[in-house]
């Protein structure tokens, strides 16, 4: 039996392939933006600090509005990768080349979901990093230092809290979005296979959106259920937000439990793997 860890790293070598692109592609726009704002202005940037202005070295300035276009940009690139990664999620389920290789459904659905989610947040790490280091060299001007040091924020031990639950929420919703596109394609995908003339096209259309709509509402519904029965026997009993955070972390994670063993149990039992 191949490791877990081993699928891991061969499914997230994969799929970074794509997230390097994205990101090649995300910078060159950048960059090219950059250029066009700097012929636009003639190339004479200066700093703004309240009433006062200052100008900046050129190369810092250009390297500032870089960053300034990679954030703005990366909205683009993350919500395209988004889209992207859930498309090759599913080229991977039923993929036979994949499928073949000896590890159960479970660690191959997990491996699959979490290398997806794992390289959003890498994508999401390289544009950051690049954004840090273009804008470093600012700090050489003594305005901007000034600044800086004006600022005072101050993180409490109840912000830093709310921030690891924020992330913890994030991390399941996204994993959530995963599991129910699969949930959708694999559901669909087990009725064409084995209707009578599932290979039409007109059927393969009408059968997917009818599973969509069909799980949607169901979806909706037992997320309903799930929510408020977790809701009143919640542990957590701190205060108000505590329990507000901690009851939707933990609907959440029963949510994303209860559709992977759905996920699981289709792909074991119904989906058939399809030649490359």
């Amino acid at each position: 039996m191949t490791s877990f860890n081993t699928l891991f790293n061969r499914m997230f070598q994969e799929k970074s392939k794509s997230v390097y692109l994205i990101f090649l592609i995300q910078a060159f726009a950048s960059l090219c933006f950059t250029i066009i704002g700097f012929v636009s202005e003639n190339g004479t940037p200066e700093f703004v600090n309240g009433k006062d202005t200052s100008s900046v070295n050129v190369i810092v300035a250009f390297l500032a509005v870089f960053a300034v276009m990679m954030l703005i940009t990366s909205f683009i690139a993350d919500f395209v990768y988004w889209i992207i990664s859930s498309i090759k999620n599913e080229k991977i389920n039923r993929s036979q080349t994949w499928r073949l290789i000896p590890v159960t459904d479970t660690k191959f659905l997990l491996s699959n979901f979490g290398t997806a989610f794992l390289t959003y947040i890498w994508l999401g790490i390289l544009e950051a990093v690049t954004i840090i280091v273009t804008l470093l060299p600012m700090l050489s001007d003594q305005d901007v230092r000034k600044a800086i040091g004006q600022a005072r924020i101050h993180l409490s031990a109840r912000d830093w809290q709310t921030m690891l639950e924020s992330l913890l929420l994030i991390i399941f919703i996204g994993y959530a979005w995963y599991a129910i596109v699969s949930l959708l394609n694999l559901a669909s995908r087990s009725i064409i296979d084995f209707w009578p003339g599932g290979s039409s096209k007109v059927w393969t259309f009408i059968i997917r959106v009818i599973v969509i709509i069909a799980i949607i509402w169901i979806l909706g519904h037992a997320a309903t259920i799930i929510f408020s029965v977790l809701g009143k026997f919640s542990p957590f009993m701190v205060n108000s937000q505590d329990i507000n955070y901690a009851t939707t972390i933990l609907q959440f994670l029963v949510f994303d439990v209860v559709i992977t063993l759905i996920d699981i149990l289709l792909l074991n039992k119904f989906v058939e793997a399809k030649q490359n």
